[in-house]
């Protein structure tokens, strides 16, 4: 007697598959995982990245002032990494009226 798999149980095994798949693609990249140098350069390369900072924190950094909406402006970031406690890794966007504060 041939066992078969019912069409539910596939679907619900599919689903779980890319809901797992899904949350590895969702990683953020750890800036403590990266030196200063690598974490500038991944910043460059994408103008916009929601990183790591902390065990239970993470920050949008972004490239450039482009980035940001426009009533924003870029304010200097830091960010631990491998080599360096305080990386100016980018920026981030604030509002400009607190950057008046």
């Amino acid at each position: 007697m041939h066992s078969m798999v019912s069409p539910y149980r596939l679907l619900t095994a599919s689903i779980l598959l890319l809901a797992l798949g899904g949350q590895a693609l969702a990683a953020r990249p750890d800036t403590r995982a990266m030196t200063c140098a690598q974490g500038r350069a991944l910043l460059a390369g994408r103008g916009t990245l929601v990183m790591s900072t902390g065990p239970h924190t993470y920050e949008r950094f972004v490239h450039n002032r482009g980035f940001c909406s426009l009533s924003q402006e870029t304010s200097a970031q830091h960010a631990p990494t491998l080599d360096d406690p305080r990386c100016r890794i980018g920026y981030i966007c604030v509002e400009a009226t607190r950057l008046l504060k």
